[in-house]
């Protein structure tokens, strides 16, 4: 995809209808996709660094769509966000979910999450070691498992699809495009308590933003962009979006199975979990310290040599263990990685496992949609474009106004920024597996 403006034409034609959206991974292009869908009237430009490729986490996001978490909160925008893929071509693939254990706290895990799942209207059905192995017969091993709990609506997202899918509607619809790098932000203080961004610094100048609504859609990037005004913070509200590496591997390429694909397969005592990809399967592991990182140009990081005892133990879960790489290279470009292999995956955790989705109170335009999964990038969308586009006229509803003030911005305010970092790489080994 190309630009479809430039810089001079963006401030030589200010308007307070337009809505400029940093960062063109999924969320950005699905907020994209939302805003236009609304034909409010407004002028939405998305700005990315690179239009045709992915170098976000939406890149090489593993896929997985588990409906049920901890949090009421995610599993409402999951279920929003499989709705929105299933109307995708080729978007969803609803393969469903398998969670493993053979540990009885592992086992009343299940039985519970059985019921909370099904409290909340997702299917979800207690099945014996026999039939799980059945379902994905190359990766379980029915012998070294004791229960198993089945997600009948859950399944695996092409990111990619889905990310082209939304910016080929948007620009359909009038939403532009410019491909630039942006660097930095200048504020503007109309008084003592509120600011605005009042200009974007990009590698080739700056674009005149004081009349216009800006959302960071940008992922592991977000806190160093917030950090990245001329003189101090653009907010001081503390934002913890903590970036983490993940490693993810593969075995090598096969020809597609026969029959059904099989579902997404977690184990619950050992914090590994793997997918069918179609002609190879995939595999990652929890089951290591969180390691915070600063992503450069690309959310793939440098691969850790711990990495390689990492994948070797995640790999012993699985029948077919023996068939996955477990051996990264330590790079230190991050275009040295090559898609087939082992790689650090590097995406961003918060102190609660909740996303940033609404105002910055302090600063007058801008608005969060960060550290969002694909799990919930479309529900998380769709919310953050209703509260946009309301008018004057029409008020929140009871439950969106619910999901705002579980992902406020400003939720963290008062709290010291050494204790939040700490709780969000604390964490890392709940994204999947809750103690069990």
């Amino acid at each position: 995809m190309l630009s479809t403006l430039d810089i001079a034409y963006l401030n030589a034609n200010p308007s307070p209808q337009r809505i400029i959206i940093v960062g063109g991974g999924i969320v950005g292009a699905a907020l994209a996709f939302h805003l236009s869908e609304a034909k409010s009237g407004h002028h939405i430009v998305l700005i990315d660094r690179s239009l045709k490729s992915e170098l976000g986490s939406t890149g090489h996001a593993p896929g997985f769509v588990g409906q049920l978490n901890e949090s009421p909160i995610l599993t409402q925008l999951a279920k929003d966000t499989v709705l929105d893929y299933l109307s995708v071509p080729g978007g969803f693939d609803p393969v469903g979910g398998l969670e493993l254990s053979s540990t009885p706290s592992g086992l009343e895990t299940l039985r519970r999450r059985e019921e909370t799942a099904r409290a909340a209207g997702l299917p979800a059905e207690l099945v014996t070691p026999e039939v799980a192995a059945s379902l994905a017969p190359d990766f379980i091993d029915a012998s070294s498992v004791k229960g198993a709990l089945h997600f009948a609506s859950d399944g695996t997202a092409n990111a990619k699809v889905i990310t082209s899918y939304y910016l080929d509607q948007a620009r359909i619809r009038g939403v532009d495009f410019l491909e630039i790098a942006v660097t930095g932000f200048e504020t503007k203080s109309d008084n003592e308590q509120f600011a605005k961004i009042a200009a974007i610094h990009t590698e080739n100048g700056d674009i005149n933003s004081e009349s216009s609504t800006i959302i960071f859609a940008t992922g592991v990037w977000t806190s160093s962009l917030i950090s990245a005004g001329r003189n101090a913070p653009i907010t001081q509200f503390p934002i913890p979006i903590v970036p983490v590496a993940h490693p993810y591997t593969f075995t090598q390429p096969r020809p597609p199975r026969v029959g059904s694909p099989y579902p997404f397969v977690r184990w619950l005592d050992h914090h590994v979990y793997a997918r069918d990809h179609g002609n190879r399967d995939g595999l990652g592991s929890y089951d290591h310290p969180p390691l915070q990182l600063a992503p450069r140009t690309s959310a793939i990081g440098t691969w850790p040599s711990s990495f390689d005892q990492v994948l070797s133990q995640a790999s012993s879960c699985l029948k077919n263990g023996n068939e996955f790489q477990v051996q990264g290279h330590i790079a230190d470009l991050e275009e040295t990685w090559l898609p087939e292999k082992p790689f650090n995956g590097i995406f961003a955790v918060t102190p609660d496992n909740l996303p940033f989705a609404g105002r910055v109170p302090d600063v007058a335009n801008l608005w969060l949609a960060a550290a969002i999964w694909v799990t919930t990038a479309a529900g998380t969308a769709k919310l953050l474009s209703r509260e946009i586009l309301r008018d004057a006229m029409h008020s929140t509803t009871s439950e969106d106004k619910a999901l705002l003030n579980a992902l406020d911005p400003a939720r963290f305010q008062g709290l010291e920024a050494d204790s939040l970092l700490q709780q969000a790489l604390e964490k890392y080994n709940d994204i999947y597996n809750r103690e069990s």
